[in-house]
């Protein structure tokens, strides 16, 4: 490795009255990012050091997880906390755009690893010493030169991509809270909902299918199904189509969906509340829309300290205040959510392809099958 790339540290002396700007790595070979300008007395007590377009920087601490980046002009003048190793490339063996993904996805990323002992997070800083010794098996220049520019070309495009999905989504979220705080007419949730537990008494020999929430309005998810000699609850609730479940615990974080047919006749905890529509009141795909708004969520967050152990009760949910129209305006804003959150969820499995697609041309790389 000290053959391909040396260490060169360029200490900065920060003066009172100059800003600076700090970088930061992001993990899994996804670039740098800028902090906020600071005030050179904020750092005067910091080892800080300049980076310069074509700094090969690992991040001593996360280096391990490919947090791996390569200054560009826009970090000109920059600075780096003395956690991130600025390195120069020899170009007579080595081409930059090679080794940057080389490190934070290819063979380079088992060799930082190798210098990198410890279990995880911070005990994983890598050694400096131990790293420079290391040997790393190199195609020609004119083969590195070769592949970067197909792999540039590819990632650009891939980053393009899911740059605009992401921000697709991010517009549906906005979409959603803009329609939401322009309804004028607002009620307590107990205009909508009703308490509706169907509690089922817990029978040893009996198998239960269990129903559980993701927080963040990510809605249900089945759970294996327990004997009932494999719990401590002495009763379940049934839970139907078309009604709402919250979480006691999680409410707070968005832990709150409506019940699907797919869910139907399953069966919750007593940590789970149950509500039933006042149908003549709330529509049903309004009121998923509104569980997954984090406005509401923080009109339940618990005030005091210990938030993660404090609960929602069912009095708190129905005495909270929400957006809620005429029944045909709801039916009106649900179908303009139902179609943004489509587009939204096509994106958002569009980016997960993309990212197995950039794994995929990461191995075909340093293959030799690219």
């Amino acid at each position: 490795m000290d053959d391909v790339i040396t260490l060169v540290r360029r200490p900065v002396l920060p003066e009172e009255d100059k800003e600076y700007r700090e970088i930061g790595i992001r993990s899994f070979g996804n670039g740098i990012f800028h902090k906020e300008p600071i005030a050179g007395h904020e750092i005067a007590t910091k080892k800080v050091f300049s980076i310069e377009p074509g700094d090969l920087i690992f991040s001593n601490v996360f280096a391990w997880e490919g947090a791996v980046a390569l200054a560009a002009d826009s970090e000109e003048g920059m600075i780096g906390s003395h956690r991130f190793m600025t390195y120069r490339v020899n170009e007579e063996i080595a081409d930059a755009r090679y080794l940057l993904p080389y490190f934070y996805g290819g063979p380079g990323l088992d060799v930082i690893r190798q210098a990198s002992p410890g279990s995880a997070g911070r005990n994983r800083t890598l050694g400096i010493k131990v790293f420079g010794g290391k040997r790393v098996f190199l195609p020609d220049l004119a083969e590195q030169r070769r592949v970067a520019d197909k792999l540039d070309n590819a990632m650009d495009q891939i980053t393009q991509l899911t740059h605009m999905k992401k921000a697709s989504a991010r517009l549906s979220v906005q979409h959603s809270d803009v329609l939401f705080r322009s309804i004028e007419r607002t009620a307590p949730l107990v205009e909508a909902l009703l308490v509706d537990n169907d509690f089922t008494e817990v029978e040893p020999n009996s198998t239960y299918p269990i129903t559980g929430i993701y927080s963040f309005g990510r809605g249900l998810i089945k759970r294996p199904a327990i004997q009932g000699d494999d719990t401590a609850y002495t009763r379940f609730a049934r839970i139907r189509a078309g009604q709402v479940v919250m979480s006691k615990l999680n409410a707070w974080e968005g832990a709150l969906a409506v019940v699907g047919d797919d869910f139907a006749d399953t069966y919750v905890s007593p940590e789970y509340p149950v509500f039933s529509l006042i149908e003549d009141v709330a529509n049903s795909e309004y009121m998923e829309h509104l569980l997954a708004w984090p406005e509401l969520w923080a009109k339940l967050t618990p005030r005091g300290s210990m938030v993660r152990r404090k609960r929602t009760t069912p009095a708190t949910l129905l005495a909270t205040e929400v957006p809620l129209p005429s029944l045909s305006e709801q039916r009106r804003i649900a179908k303009q959510l139902t179609l943004a959150r489509r587009v939204a969820d096509s994106g958002g499995a569009q980016v997960e392809q993309l990212s197995t697609l950039r794994r995929t041309l990461l191995d075909a790389a340093f293959s030799g099958r690219l």
